[in-house]
């Protein structure tokens, strides 16, 4: 059968999504029992004035030493799709933004100044980045994907960047790209019944936005070839949102080793008629067997919108 096909993208330079954390704590001052001479009320009062200067010293310290990244021009967010990662902290220019962050997780867009940024990535709880590079941000917005292998087994462990397309789709359809994030996957094509997502798309690519019916309910990664018509080696269930623009992230491991997460979609929203905004869920596997012994996965989109202040 032929599909019609669409030319695929080029992930580019690495990156990161971010949200400051600024707080500060404030503590009483003290107060003296005036007396017949008022020294001590003096020296009451002197001491409250120092404890406030002290105090509002302190404030000063915290509020720069926690670091308040300034608005801008860029529309950040970021996706930890490292199936062999742990939890990863984020900081940009030696401050920690983003904690805690799991597997397959996508945060929402965040407003960050453009130019060069530090940006570091380092399991939560350890202190050795596995990511420590300068990037440079653009305005518009964008995606900041981990992918990869902190193990470095099949593919190196990267930050990379993708630019994103928030405009909404027509009536009735949804306007859907893929990501390869699949670490022990081969070239792969990406398809939903007879439109091809991406054609020929290796790990690290990002495919064109496509426009699909917004009904349709599964997506099938095959291996590639010209006619985009081999066995599928993957066919997941997804929700598509009417109007939407949406990035489907393929993520996970083909052919899990023990506890490793298997292969599955990650679905996020980068635009709809009312705007930039992220909505995640993933796509289970339907029950296809494949030769790597797949066997049926049975579920719902499982994913939860994020706030601004964190995933």
């Amino acid at each position: 059968m032929q599909r019609q096909k669409t030319r695929r993208g080029v992930l580019t330079v690495a990156g990161g999504a971010f949200v400051a954390l600024a707080g500060c704590s404030n503590t009483g001052g003290q107060s003296g029992t005036p007396t017949e001479t008022g020294a001590d009320t003096e020296t009451a009062d002197t001491e409250t004035e120092a404890s406030m200067e002290t105090e509002a010293a302190t404030e000063t310290e915290t509020e720069t030493d926690s670091g308040t990244l300034e608005e801008g021009d860029a529309m950040l967010r970021v996706a930890h799709l490292a199936p062999d990662a742990p939890n990863v902290d984020v900081a940009i220019d030696g401050t920690t933004v983003l904690q805690d962050v799991p597997f397959e997780t996508v945060s929402e867009y965040l407003s960050v100044t453009t130019g060069q940024h530090q940006v570091t990535v380092t399991p939560t709880g350890e202190t050795e980045p596995v990511f420590d590079q300068a990037v440079t941000l653009q305005s518009g917005p964008q995606t900041a994907a981990a992918i990869g292998e902190v193990s470095g087994e099949s593919q190196p462990f990267t930050v990379t960047l993708l630019s994103d397309d928030d405009t909404a789709a027509s009536p009735g359809e949804t306007r859907v790209r893929a990501v390869h994030a699949i670490p022990d996957a081969d070239t792969v094509d990406v398809t939903a019944g007879d439109t091809v997502i991406a054609d020929g798309l290796a790990f690290g690519e990002a495919g064109e936005y496509v426009s699909v019916p917004s009904d349709t309910g599964a997506v099938e990664l095959r291996p590639d070839s010209p006619g985009n018509d081999e066995e599928p080696v993957g066919t997941f269930s997804v929700e598509l949102t009417d109007m939407a623009t949406q990035t489907i992230f393929a993520a996970g491991y083909l052919e899990p080793s023990g506890d490793q997460p298997g292969a599955r979609l990650v679905v996020a929203t980068d635009g709809t008629e009312m705007g930039t905004g992220t909505e995640t869920g993933t796509g289970t596997e339907t029950g296809t067997e494949t030769e790597t012994g797949t066997g049926t996965e049975t579920g719902t989109e499982t994913g939860t919108a994020t706030s601004p202040g964190g995933i």
